[in-house]
This record gives C-alpha cells, sequence and structure tokens, in this order.
C-alpha cells in the first residue's frame, strides 16, 4: 500500500483553480479503506478532493506506476484536488494540507496504517495581465514514501498517457509514414 503526489507546488492567479493529483495504490491482497481530508487551508479558499472516499485493492486504478521494488505496473487510483483562493487573497504563499486515513477489517477488529500527510504550496500572484501556470509538474520520477510501518524514500516511475504517451505516438507516426511510403513504392513499381 503506497501513495504519491504528482506535484506538490502549483502558481495561479486570483480567479484560478490549481489542480494536484495524489495517487494511491496497493499491491496486497488486502482491502483498504481511504478516507482523504482537509488537514489546514487558508481560510474562505475552496478545497475539493475527489473522491474524498474510497476501496483500495489490487485491481482498482486509473494510472499505472513503476515501482523500483516490483516487476510489473501497478494500477495506482487518482485523487484530485482543487484549490481555489478567497477572492481577496492577497499575494503570497499558501499551503493546503490533506490527510489521508487508511484502514482495513481484519478478523480481530479495524487494522489503522498511521495517516499520510499531502503538503501542497500554491503561490498565489497578482494578476498582471499574464496567464500564470496552473500547475507546474516534476518529471516523471518523483519521490514516495511507502505506507508501511517503517518510510523509506525511493523512485518510482509513473506511467500514463501525458507522459509515455507521447513517445507512443511519436513511433506510431513514424511507422504509418513508413508504411504510406513502402505501399506507394509498390504501387509505383507495379505500374
Amino acid at each position: 500500500m503506497g501513495s504519491v503526489s504528482k506535484s506538490k507546488y502549483a502558481e495561479i492567479s486570483v480567479g484560478e483553480t490549481a489542480k494536484f493529483k495524489m495517487l494511491f495504490w496497493n499491491i496486497e491482497n488486502e482491502t483498504y479503506n481511504v478516507k482523504l481530508s482537509v488537514k489546514e487551508a487558508p481560510k474562505d479558499w475552496i478545497v475539493i478532493i475527489d473522491p474524498k472516499e474510497f476501496n483500495l485493492n489490487k485491481s482498482i486504478g486509473e494510472e499505472y506506476i513503476k515501482l523500483p521494488y516490483m516487476k510489473e505496473n501497478v494500477k495506482a487510483k487518482i485523487v484530485n484536488l482543487f484549490v481555489k483562493p478567497y477572492t481577496k487573497s492577497k499575494s503570497g504563499k499558501y499551503f493546503v494540507t490533506i490527510m489521508a486515513e487508511i484502514s482495513s477489517k481484519e478478523k480481530n477488529g479495524i487494522k489503522i496504517i498511521p495517516a499520510t500527510m499531502f503538503k501542497f504550496e500554491i503561490v498565489l500572484k497578482s494578476f498582471n495581465g499574464f496567464k500564470m501556470n496552473e500547475n507546474v509538474e516534476n518529471n516523471n520520477t518523483i519521490n514516495f514514501s511507502r505506507n508501511d510501518f517503517k518510510s523509506k524514500n525511493e523512485n518510482l516511475k509513473i506511467i500514463n498517457s501525458e507522459n509515455g504517451g507521447k513517445k507512443d505516438k511519436k513511433v506510431f507516426y513514424l511507422t504509418m509514414i513508413f508504411l504510406i511510403i513502402l505501399i506507394s513504392i509498390i504501387l509505383y513499381k507495379k505500374s
């Protein structure tokens, strides 16, 4: 069982919304209940977590990640976080902290795993006529901590349509161009 945020930083202007993605995965045969809540946020800011609660097992997930200790890619459940500042907020750095509480049912009761905290930094810029980036994402390799009793930092690679799909599209288009040229040559020689 593990989790990671794809990015923890966004630069926005008043009126814009910062969007973050958190990924949760489970490689065990056990199903876990995950509940997310806002632990800390600036006053009057709108913070939306989607979904706020879900059951997580091996077969749940919309995205795949490559874990350093696994041979195969692992499915990961996406949780979206939307943060919109209060219209009268001043420029500066703000933080939003999300808490993920994870539990599972056992024969002898309920097993509780220590809560995971995600801290997001939002830099609110004053409007100067230029649109700011809504979200600044890291490259494909990011750090994470496994949600077991001993936490150790490792690297993982996120495999999704945003990152890995660009290379696949290039290969597809190059293959199609090659096939079109090959067919054109064959038809030209036949005529």
